[in-house]
């Protein structure tokens, strides 16, 4: 599946939009960010596509810090604004070329191109928009695919943390739904130094330690700590407390 990430950005900026200005909406709770309200949840998604925006812009270049400040202060109409800031990097995107260079955060270079920038946001918004909908109580159905993409990003961009100190093995993640396997090295069974979280490519290294079996949507999710299907016995077979451990070491922020 080719997946149109700028699209995807727009369409699911648009359901977290809707999610938000339900009546009553702004207020409630969002369970999966404790201490944050929904009005919280608008104004942190509308920050991440102000600077994003400006880091499009910018093409590389630095950054006006002073502009990115004044952009990113919300104003009284909170969801206008955050729809105005949705509406500005999608057009950002649109008109820059994909391979244009930008500052990012996720390799040693600090370099990705527009088309990366583009990946990481339609997931930013994927994720945001799953909060929200959850939060009150509407959620809107995603293709199975994005749902799987999202796993290669994070495998790509989010497996950083601490030093690693829980056990040693492999675990596989399998996406029943569209028949795809990730497989994950932590501790003895990882390559990288000090034994922390790496993606396998070859899965002929050795047996899997623990499988997590569910949709590619779930086992999105639980990447993320949105679901905890990790310790439920109907898709866990193996070693639990492996699967603990590596979900909760990636740093998010």
């Amino acid at each position: 599946m080719s997946i149109d990430y700028v699209a995807v950005l727009a369409d699911q900026s648009a359901l977290f939009d809707a999610a938000a200005g339900r009546p009553g909406a702004l207020g409630q709770p969002v369970p999966a960010c404790p201490g944050w309200t929904v009005a919280d949840l608008v104004e942190h998604l509308g920050e991440v596509q102000v600077f994003w925006a400006h880091v499009v812009r910018a093409a590389g270049e630095p950054l006006d810090e002073d502009a990115v400040a004044v952009a990113k202060k919300p104003t009284e109409d909170l969801l206008g604004w955050a729809r105005q800031a949705s509406v500005e990097l999608v057009t950002a995107l649109r008109e820059t070329p994909a391979h244009t260079s930008t500052w990012c955060w996720w390799n040693a270079d600090e370099r990705a191109s527009a088309a990366d920038v583009a990946c990481r946001q339609a997931h930013e918004a994927l994720i945001h928009r799953w909060d929200a909908e959850a939060a009150v109580g509407n959620l809107t159905p995603a293709p199975p695919p994005l749902w799987a993409d999202g796993i290669d990003e994070f495998a790509q961009r989010f497996l950083h943390g601490g030093p690693w100190s829980g056990p040693s093995g492999v675990i596989a993640l399998l996406a029943d739904d569209v028949g795809r396997e990730w497989r994950f090295g932590v501790g003895e069974a990882s390559p990288r130094d000090g034994g922390r979280p790496v993606r396998l490519r070859d899965k002929r290294m050795r047996e899997v330690d623990a499988r997590v079996t569910g949709t590619a949507e779930q086992l999105d999710l639980m990447l993320w700590r949105r679901r905890r299907i990790e310790v439920d016995a109907e898709h866990v077979n193996g070693d639990t407390a492996l699967i603990q451990a590596f979900v909760r070491w990636p740093g998010l922020d």
